[in-house]
């Protein structure tokens, strides 16, 4: 490791890796967010290591497929109003389950 010398302290010359642009999902920065409020030791040593924005967006597009998977299997499952006759009742009925599927997967993101 290389220092520099910075009246009369030696400081370790530290520097991210150069890593692409991650963009993350809405399920990625509440994973980054969790990591930075009650992680931030864990959150600083994956900065540091380079690891922690491939692993939200790792574990965001995870539960974006998992929601999605839900999602699907629920609105099978459940006998819809027709959507042309209760357009009302058919959306109420889609943002409760879409709200079931992310309850269901959102404690994996705050998971260690």
């Amino acid at each position: 490791m290389m220092y520099t010398n910075c009246n009369g302290y030696l400081v370790p010359n530290l520097s991210l890796p150069n890593t692409p642009e991650v963009k993350l999902n809405r399920y990625g920065r509440m994973r980054l967010e969790y990591l930075e409020q009650n992680e931030p030791t864990l959150c600083d040593r994956m900065m540091l290591e380079g690891t922690l924005l491939p692993n939200c967006r790792k574990m965001g597009q995870e539960a974006h497929q998992m929601v999605d998977k839900t999602l699907r299997e629920l609105m099978r499952k459940t006998p819809m109003p027709n959507r042309k006759t209760n357009p009302l009742g058919w959306a109420q009925l889609c943002n409760s389950l879409k709200q079931q599927a992310e309850e269901a997967v959102l404690p994996m993101l705050y998971e260690i």
